[in-house]
């Protein structure tokens, strides 16, 4: 079977923009694959971090006889947690913004001499 696509005018430029959206889609799944895998690896930390301060808590409520000791010590957890609390919500929301940043560059028309998109440092 012969290849008749060298003969066509324009077939050059048609396999160059494919290739051109191929390279785009594939650095744009790059990016959001790191953006992914660094989000997981913090909820993991996360996910530590509340198991420690959950036997600690433990730890700390069955060591104490007193009921204003373990008042105090819910009270101290509960402060901590509220605030850990706070921090994953804002984390959560400057993921979700810069995912979506990263997946919009995806769908972004190129002009021919505008450059390759730079990272967000988020």
């Amino acid at each position: 079977m012969t290849d008749h696509s060298k003969n066509r005018p324009g077939t050059g430029a048609v396999t160059e923009a494919i290739q051109s959206a191929a390279k785009r889609a594939i650095a744009v799944q790059s990016e959001f694959s790191e953006k992914l895998i660094q989000a997981n690896r913090h909820w993991l930390e996360q996910i530590q971090i509340e198991s420690n301060e959950a036997w600690e808590l433990f730890r700390k409520f069955n060591s104490s006889t007193s009921v204003a000791e373990k008042i105090t010590d819910l009270q101290d957890w509960m402060k901590r947690r509220t605030a850990r609390g706070a921090e994953d919500a804002t984390y959560a929301i400057e993921t979700a913004r810069s995912l979506s940043t990263i997946e919009l560059n995806l769908f972004a028309r190129k002009t021919g001499d505008e450059a390759e998109p730079t990272r967000s440092a988020a």
